[in-house]
């Protein structure tokens, strides 16, 4: 390998493992799934250019945020609108999640004061089961519970 490439592809697996605290066996899956490759091959090694600790970075914090790997692999690879598109969408559904926590936790909160002593015998925690066995959702039980 010529001296241009191998300091292009200056970092072992091991090495890139311990400058992101990313195990070198997900390392390995990001490399089938196309999301972090190495810069070269040297004796059936992987052996990585300095942006790789970015570009894992990368995959970390989008994980972190609520992208599967999938989702992350798409948003490399799209075009400007097409990210623009994901970040809307996984926008709606963090705001769906966050509604269906504030609605748990009310329900919690309630459980913990409720004057019935015991949440399975309050009637306003069965007035919600029941809405469920409806067909409403927890939300709307919720509501005409309250």
């Amino acid at each position: 390998m010529p001296a241009t490439e191998r300091a292009a592809a200056s970092l072992s697996i091991g090495e890139l493992s311990e400058r992101t605290g990313v195990p070198a066996t997900t390392l390995r899956y990001y490399d089938e799934l196309g999301l972090v490759r190495p810069a070269v091959r040297a004796a059936g090694r992987r052996r990585y250019s300095e942006s790789a600790v970015r570009e894992v970075g990368l995959v970390v914090f989008f994980r972190e945020i609520g992208f599967s790997l999938a989702e992350i692999g798409r948003f490399v690879t799209g075009g400007r609108r097409c990210q623009q598109e994901m970040i809307d969408r996984k926008l709606a559904e963090l705001a769906e999640q966050q509604h269906r926590i504030e609605v748990a936790r009310a329900a919690l909160e309630h459980g913990r004061r409720c004057p019935a002593g015991e949440p399975v015998r309050c009637p306003r925690f069965w007035s919600i089961i029941d809405g469920r066995l409806r067909g409403l959702s927890v939300e709307e039980s919720h509501a005409r519970a309250h």
